[in-house]
This record gives C-alpha cells, structure tokens and sequence, in this order.
C-alpha cells in the first residue's frame, strides 16, 4: 500500500534492515560518504538502484552520474568480504550475496549543485536530496529506513528535516528514520550552523530553518509562516501532520521550491527580505509550497504516487497539481494579509492573464499535452520554446481562476472552487493509497460544488482556442482588456511635464547584452523580429545606420520609429545582413473592473474576494 503518511512517534525506538550512514570528512571537495547496510538479504543477490528523478520535479537527472567509487561488500558472522558487484543497467547494481547475513555498499557522492532539488555539500553545510543519495533495495521499498548522519554536531549543530528522530544525538550520529522508502526519498535534509525557530498552529509543530550568510529577521519570518499555516489550514479543516518544516535557503542569485509531504525547501535572494518591494514573491512562494502539502503530495493525480524512480511518470493532470496551485498561491498571498486587493487583482492580471497572452504556444498545444509532455518541453525547454507550447502552471492556473469564477457566478455565491477541494480532500482521506483519475476529479469538483462544469473545464484544459475571458469574468464585474500600451505621463520638481520619451517598441524578441553585443534569445511566431526575418542567437548591431551596444539605445532608436520601418543591421553564422523591421507599439493586456458594475456583479466580486483576517 503506498503511503506517505508518517508522524515521529511512529519511528521512536524502531531497528530497520535498510540503513544509510552518511559521513562528511571531505564536505570542502563537496563529497559525502555513504555506507548502506542491508540486513535480512535473501537469494543470490540484491539489486540497489539509484533514482533517476524527484518527485515534483518532472525532469531525468541520472542521479547515478554524480555517485563514484562503488564497493561492495558481504557480510558474514561480523565480517565483510569484498564482492564482485555488477551494473544491471546506468543505476542498478546488482550485488551477489555469497549466503551472508547482510550486505554493505559505501560510495561517494559528489554534491555540488545549488538548487532546492540537488545536493549541495560544502565545508560550513549539506543539503541533501535523498533520492540524489540513497539507493533503494529492489522488492523492499516498504520496510523502515534509517539514514545516521556522521558529522561534527558542534560545527554543525542544526539538522532540519521531515524524517523522524528515532534516537536522541549522541556519539554514534544522529538516527533518522522513515516508514518507507517514499517517505525517505520525500524528505530532504539540512544539516549546518543555520537558524531555526519553532512555533505551534493547528495543533502542529512547525520549525522555520534559514540556511544562510546574511543577517536577516528569522523572526518575522516565522510569524508570517504561522499565518500561511493558519489560512491554508482553515481552507481544510486542520494539518494532515504532527510536524512540518519550511526550510528557507538564502543565498545570491537564489530561487525555487519543491514541495514535500511534511516539509517544503524554498530559495530565494537576500535581496527578497531586505527589500519590502520583493518580499510579496517570497510569501508567495511559501504559500505555494506549503499548499502543496495537500495539492499534489496528497490530494493527486493518479498517476503521481507509487512512483517509479527510474522513469519518467506522465499525467496529463499537472493542470491540478500546479496550474490550480499557481491560482492560489496569489489568492492565498491576498488572504493572508500580505497583499491588497487592489494588488492582487493587478498581479493576477500581469502575472497571470498578461503572461498567458504573451505565449504564442498557446495556440499550438493544449494544457493537458503540455502536462503530459513537462519533462521535455517545461524542464528542457528549448528558445523556441514560447512559440510550441503554454506552460501548465500559467494556462492551467487561468484555467483554474476562471473555473473558480464560473462556480461562484452559477451558485450565486453559495460555492466555489474551496469547495472542491475539501470534496477532493475527502476522497483523500477515505482512500490515502490511491490518487484520482481525470473523470474522477472532475466528478468531485461537481458534485462538491452543484455545478456541472465537466465539458467547459475539459474545452479548455483540452483545446487551443483563446479562454472565453468575457463570458466568465463579466458576473464578477471584470474584464479583460487588450490596447496598445501608452507610456504613462511623467512630471518631475512641482509637476512639471516631463520631456516626451519615445514609447518602448514591441519586435516579439526576447534579447541579452554581454560585453556590448546584444544577441538574440528568442523570437515570437508572427511577431515584427519574426516577419523580418531575425531569428535566434542572431546580434544586432546598428539600427539605421546607427551603431547599438545596450538594449536601452537599441529600444531608443526602436521607439522613435513605432509604426514606420527601420533597417536593422544584423550578424549571423558570421556574416552580416539588413532587414527591415517595422516596430509596433506594445500590447498591453490587462484585467480591469467593468465601469459602473450591477450590485450582483459587486456581490460576486466580494465572494471571490473574501477573506478571513
């Protein structure tokens, strides 16, 4: 039965057949040190395998790149004997067991990648993915797991994870443990010098971990989490957990979260909480991770959980587990505190529906097909990429904004899309083993709701056509409006009419500047670049005979001939070619409140808009 349900007493004092040391003698060359030890071995041999990817990130990593220097061992009456292990395939070694009581393996693995979804080991931290760690005994996935960690507890004092203590610190390491292989492979661990701070809601335990250099206010940041908690909570009726982590790494050029079933990792920049400009993107991050711990992890497409580590998992249903995620995550933001209405209402529109309009792919393949296809065209999108196909978190986030609108328009405000998911989180509980299928979701959603929705949801999750933004949005007294952009007017001193700035030109070209080359990084079907015949990787160099090295000369010179044609002068595969170009003034497209809107249209709108603070 597969599960991912797990609470710390259910570890306390448990032995397990399955464990893996983890040493860090050499964390300033990035290396950890793994022994497995495999007790009860049965049969001539055991395979391990090395997952190839972690859930939530739907992308093959070949985890076993990074891992070195296997040895294999068999274990008898206390001692080991080397054996002669063999690759069945890139990640699974088979390992012979000569009659032994057990099996060891011991390897190195190199962890030197930054991110929320790869090992990072240096000598003041580790951050550990276990799936990118730890191989799993094929045909024993569902035993107890323990993970020791051998490290210096006075350099490094913290370790922040969802697995659970089975015995206090001492000597011999921290003991970790798992009910399974699953709840291992969900629970990345932070081990190092950095903060934590503690707090209780819901009837939970939650620890807040700050991985990072700068000095920042951990505090605050605690209690916004404890609100994130308390919101999300409402929305289901309490935590499925005892205890939850958010570990919040901070570090330059920072971003991402993954999302875990008793945990979320996040990244951001420092510059997000020295900056009150910024910090929305962070709490609106962590509402996005933290809502995962029911959307995806729990309440989920069929298809995702048991997993098979080696291979790509397909769903057409990414739809629900991150577009209606990227729809609340703002919402949420907005129920919280942490944004005005007017804010939120400004960020679902150029965030979300300004976004979508921008993506020409959006035409070309449907939500459900850019679902099914994520680990080639999300996670190895390639520069044309716009022009192939629409981003499941983007159009199927709008997709979700607009059903959420038409449950509340037909229920005259009794339901919406809250609804659904506590029927969703229902169907959990009665049957944790088991996710949903696409009928069965939708299903759900009408019966929770009253509301047939199936064949508009299906048109749109299934088709290329543009979503019916006018018919769905004018009950809650929206629209969407598409003009030209205009350049707002300036004054300067005491209002004094700022001199008039030629309006910044729209060519559908994505560009990049480098040591005074601007190159071409993408270009949109149809666009003005595309007519002209410009294409990607291409440099411009001079726009009407006049010479170009940033992008705000190349936009200057493009302004002051919206409308008219220019010659632009361009390098490709080493030579130089002259096309001509007709810039046009950018479209500006936006979700505004309709003029003089009926009380029902008011009514609607606050529906939507409710909140609890």
């Amino acid at each position: 039965m597969y599960s991912i349900e797990q609470r710390d007493a259910d570890l306390r004092g448990t032995t397990s057949a399955i464990t893996y040391t983890l040493s860090f003698d050499r964390a300033p060359q990035h290396l950890v040190h793994v022994r497995m030890r495999v007790d009860r071995v049965a049969g001539d041999a055991v395979t391990l395998v090395m997952p190839s990817w972690s859930p939530g990130s739907y992308k093959i990593r070949d985890y076993a790149g990074y891992q070195g220097n296997v040895v294999a061992y068999a274990v008898k009456g206390g001692a080991r004997t080397r054996v002669d292990a063999s690759w069945r395939d890139k990640a699974s070694l088979v390992v012979p067991t000569l009659g032994a009581e057990a099996i060891e393996v011991e390897y190195l693995v190199y962890c030197h990648e930054r991110t929320v979804r790869t090992n990072h080991v240096n000598r003041f931290h580790a951050f550990l993915v276990p799936t990118a760690v730890c191989m799993y005994v094929e045909g024993r996935t569902q035993e107890i797991h323990h993970v020791r960690l051998m490290h210096n507890q006075t350099q490094w004092p913290s370790v922040s994870t969802a697995l659970s203590p089975v015995a206090a610190p001492g000597a011999d390491g921290v003991l970790l443990g798992a009910l399974n292989y699953d709840i291992l492979a969900d629970s990345p661990i932070e081990i190092g010098d950095h903060q934590v701070r503690t707090f209780t809601a819901a009837g939970a335990m939650h620890e807040v971990a700050m991985p990072t250099n700068h000095a920042l206010d951990i505090d605050w940041l605690t209690a916004q989490c404890e609100r994130i908690v308390k919101v999300e909570a409402e929305i289901f009726g309490g935590v499925p957990y005892d205890r939850y982590v958010f570990i919040i790494q901070i570090y330059p050029g920072a971003g991402g979260g993954l999302e875990h079933a008793r945990m979320s990792v996040n990244a951001v920049d420092p510059s997000t909480l020295l900056d009150a400009s910024k910090v929305t993107g962070l709490l609106s991050l962590l509402c996005h991770e933290y809502f995962h711990l029911w959307n995806v992890k729990r309440i989920r497409p069929a298809e995702l959980g048991p997993f098979d580590y080696t291979r790509e998992t397909y769903t057409p249903m990414l739809w629900l587990a991150e577009g209606l995620t990227s729809y609340y995550d703002d919402l949420l933001t907005y129920r919280c505190g942490f944004t005005t209405e007017k804010a939120y209402v400004e960020a679902l529109s150029k965030e979300h529906i300004a976004r979508l309009a921008a993506v020409p792919g959006r035409f070309a393949m449907s939500t459900r097909d850019s679902s099914y296809l994520a680990w080639l065209k999300l996670y190895m999108q390639s520069p044309d990429g716009n022009n192939r196909f629409p981003s499941y978190y983007l159009k199927g986030g709008v997709a979700m904004f607009l059903l959420d609108a038409y449950i509340i328009d037909h229920s005259d405000g009794t339901y919406s899309l809250d609804d659904a998911l506590r029927g969703m989180w229902k169907r959990y509980q009665a049957d944790p083993s088991r996710g949903m299928t696409e009928d069965e979701c939708i299903a759900i959603i009408e019966e929770s709701t009253k509301i047939q929705v199936r064949d508009r949801v299906l048109s749109w999750l299934s088709g290329i056509d543009e979503l019916p933004y006018e018919e769905i949005l004018t009950p809650l007294g929206l629209r969407v409006e598409s003009t030209a952009k205009k350049s707002d007017p300036v004054t300067i001193g005491e209002k004094i009419p700022f001199a008039r700035v030629p309006a910044a030109p729209y060519c559908g070209w994505g560009l990049a500047e480098s040591n005074g080359k601007i190159t071409v990084r993408s270009v949109d079907d149809n666009a003005p670049a595309a007519q002209a015949g410009i294409g990607i990787d291409d440099e411009i160099i001079a726009v009407n005979g006049k010479r170009v090295s940033t992008i705000a000369q190349l936009d200057h010179y493009l302004g002051t001939a919206v409308g008219t044609t220019a010659t632009v002068d361009a390098h490709c595969d080493g030579r130089l070619y002259s096309v001509s170009l007709t810039p046009i003034a950018p479209p500006s497209v936006r979700l505004v409140e309709i003029e003089s809107p009926s009380s029902r249209q008011k009514q609607m709108r606050e529906r939507w808009l409710r909140r609890n603070l």
